[in-house]
């Protein structure tokens, strides 16, 4: 289908001069408030009479129920559909089979909209943006500041719980498509609904991967549960991670656990082991005097730097000297494990004690696989800094449903962009069969020549 729309646009300005700034802003008010959202309606209208005019002529259209019968004009009803430049306001026209009797509105059906779409899908990518970087009722009204529409914003909150875009694919063996993966989870509080007029904190559990190529990808976010079921929850849904997997975790109880049977290496991370030193030294009297010359030194021992070159180019030799590492550095964790105890110090040795098998994994996973992976969470923290800064910083009284769904979204956003916007291509349906050209501008005032 192709067309030509005339446009005629009025002006009347003030001899005495005037600003740019009003011409602006008058030119954008006009086009807002009527130019685009008439221009959409004009253009549907026009589709809208080639497509009748296809079915009363017999031509071939996409539109026939059965062989047998033929379409014809079965009167129609007046709706609006949002979109992002305006409510648009149509006539939507209906036809009839007269044989199987279906009916048919030409226009949405033409569209690939649903029987009671009152929104474009662009425009809920455009509220759905907006929520998952500001609070619902901040997010509707900048929105609304943007002047093409207006959405209250509990119809925002509708239209999110309603989306599907937070949904993610997870299952089978990964370790054919990504593999060996590197698993990351951690954990935070967000504020909740209250209970029984008690403030209430709700859990956000996370988990993301990085394939073979560096990528990161979000393998799924929970609320409401612990690690037991979510390890569960993986292992019913038959989740592979592949040989030469690690986990890479901040050592949160129960964490490791519930992965202990989904990936064959566990790395603790070493910034938190070191730094949570002072605070299981602090519980047994510690201060910051004794405990920061320990925290240096176990810092300085667990950095072992693996070879940049290639694996296969690395000699036998210094994958020999690297394993001897290893074992010094294990002898010296030990001697700290006993000061700590010789000094009273339980809690802090019980903490090293059990980070002390996993500080490692990373280095043994390079030498069996010759796969490099990072020995700290950061990579995480970053996502869980992301979360809570949309979860706690912004808005508060979540339920575990709602906060689920936003978590879920910024997690989709932040760590996998390429899959978020490809969703969303495929649910508008961009593939190059719409082109709109601007040409032909002519002034009618003689006056504008002088």
């Amino acid at each position: 289908m192709q067309g030509n729309i005339n446009l005629d646009l009025f002006y009347c300005l003030s001899n005495d001069g005037f600003s740019l700034d009003e011409l602006v802003t008058s030119l954008k008010e006009a086009f807002e408030d009527k130019a685009f959202s008439d221009l959409l309606g004009l253009i549907l209208s026009l589709v809208q009479e080639v497509l009748i005019g296809r079915c009363l002529n017999g031509d071939s259209s996409p539109f026939n129920c059965c062989k047998e019968g033929r379409l014809c004009l079965n009167g129609g009803y007046g709706r609006s559909v949002g979109t992002s430049i305006g409510k648009v306001k149509l006539r939507w026209q209906r036809v009839k089979c007269s044989h199987c009797g279906k009916d048919i509105v030409l226009l949405k059906e033409f569209l690939g909209l649903r029987r009671y779409q009152s929104k474009s899908h662009e425009l809920e990518r455009l509220v759905i943006d907006a929520v998952s970087k500001d609070s619902y009722r901040r997010a509707a009204e900048t929105i609304d500041a943007i002047g093409f529409v207006s959405v209250p914003y509990r119809t925002a909150h509708r239209w999110v719980m309603q989306s599907n875009c937070d949904e993610l694919k997870l299952g089978g063996d990964l370790s054919g498509r990504l593999g060996p993966v590197q698993a990351m989870a951690d954990g935070t509080k967000f504020k909740g609904q209250p209970v029984k007029g008690k403030a209430k904190k709700g859990d956000l559990k996370v988990l993301i991967g990085v394939d073979r190529s560096s990528n990161v990808f979000p393998m799924g976010s929970w609320t409401g549960v612990g690690w037991d079921e979510i390890g569960r929850e993986l292992r019913e849904s038959k989740v592979d991670f592949g040989k030469g997997s690690i986990l890479v975790s901040d050592g949160e109880p129960g964490l490791a656990e519930a992965f202990t049977d989904a990936v064959e290496f566990q790395q603790r991370c070493h910034w938190h082991t070191v730094n949570d030193l002072y605070h299981a030294m602090w519980q047994n009297g510690g201060t910051t005097k004794t405990a920061k010359p320990l925290q240096e030194g176990l810092a300085g021992s667990l950095a072992i730097e693996l070879p940049e070159e290639d694996f296969e180019k690395v000699t036998e030799a210094e994958k020999d000297r690297i394993e001897e590492s290893i074992e010094r550095v294990d002898q010296a964790i030990e001697t700290l494990i006993d000061y700590l105890d010789d000094k009273g110090y339980t809690t802090a040795s019980t903490y090293i004690e059990g980070a002390r098998r996993n500080l490692f994994s990373y280095v043994r996973r390079w030498l069996q696989y010759g796969v490099i992976c990072p020995r700290a969470s950061s990579l995480i923290e970053r996502v869980i800094r992301e979360l809570g800064r949309r979860l706690k910083k912004i808005a508060y009284n979540w339920s575990d449903k709602g906060a689920g769904k936003i978590a879920r979204i910024i997690l989709k956003k932040f760590t996998s962009e390429r899959e978020w916007n490809e969703y969303w291509t495929e649910r508008m349906r961009i593939g190059g069969k719409v082109v709109l050209t601007v040409r032909n501008y002519r002034a009618s005032s003689q006056q504008l020549a002088h």
